[in-house]
């Protein structure tokens, strides 16, 4: 098994917008990735999609690289990938399904309901992209929308655990090849000190779930590694493959 991450932009955000309850001011740089997990015995699958350049433009976020690009440099067609698990659907983390014809979108069915009923009023919706929220009617409609209700085995040695806390539906990335575990936390922890300083960002949805959800990554890690949601510290723990296109190395 082979773990990529697609960093496809960059930005920089207030340092109290990160971390809640900070009184430190300043800004504090983030990076913007999609992964990629490919198997000889199986297709790829993607965690998370990218989001389109005029979202980039919208939301400030610079640097930014197209996902088909990045996952041509990978060897990977747009139109290869089956499967996508969604960590949550905020813009920066599911956006332009239209992308990925012939996939399956695995989301939690808590974050569905969110955006697509129960929270239409609440500030924090604006944090999706709205044409791509548009369009899950569609992929229902046509089977490709797989709602999730707790943790799931997504493929062999790959397992999909809600936690909640940014948002009603967030859910972590549990892989395992042999001996080696790999977890990627997506936005259940944004940068590795949200969760070692157990200071969730500013946007919470439910603070408990988002304290138990960092007592979760750690179970999950266990001995091996973990990966926050937009540290660019990961980046010194990944090995560049190309230009925006970063490898786990072995353990």
């Amino acid at each position: 098994m082979e773990i990529f991450a697609c960093i496809i932009g960059r930005a920089l955000r207030s340092r109290h917008f990160m971390f809640h309850l900070s009184n430190e001011v300043g800004e504090v740089e983030l990076v913007y990735p999609f992964w990629v997990i490919r198997d000889a015995a199986s297709r790829p699958i993607l965690i998370d999609t990218g989001f389109a350049e005029q979202v980039a433009l919208r939301r400030g976020v610079g640097a930014y690289v197209d996902p088909g690009r990045a996952l041509a440099t990978l060897g990977i067609s747009p139109a290869e990938i089956e499967l996508v698990a969604v960590s949550h659907l905020h813009y920066d983390h599911f956006g332009m399904p239209e992308r990925y014809p012939n996939a399956v979108f695995a989301v939690q069915r808590e974050d569905l309901d969110y955006f697509n009923r129960r929270g239409l009023k609440h500030p924090a919706r604006a944090l999706a992209d709205e044409e791509s929220l548009a369009r899950l009617a569609g992929l229902g409609a046509s089977g490709r929308l797989r709602a999730l209700d707790g943790a799931t085995r997504l493929a062999p040695g790959i397992r999909l655990v809600p936690v909640g806390g940014h948002t009603p539906g967030m859910q972590i990335v549990v892989c395992e090849a042999g001996a080696s575990r790999v977890v990627l936390a997506c936005d259940a922890s944004h940068f590795y000190a949200n969760l070692e300083e157990r200071r969730p960002t500013a946007i919470i949805h439910d603070y408990e779930a988002y304290q138990r959800g960092f007592e979760t990554i750690e179970r999950e890690a266990g001995a091996g590694r973990w990966f926050p949601g937009h540290d660019p510290a990961i980046l010194l723990r990944l090995e560049e493959v190309a230009p925006a296109v970063w490898r786990v190395p072995a353990a």
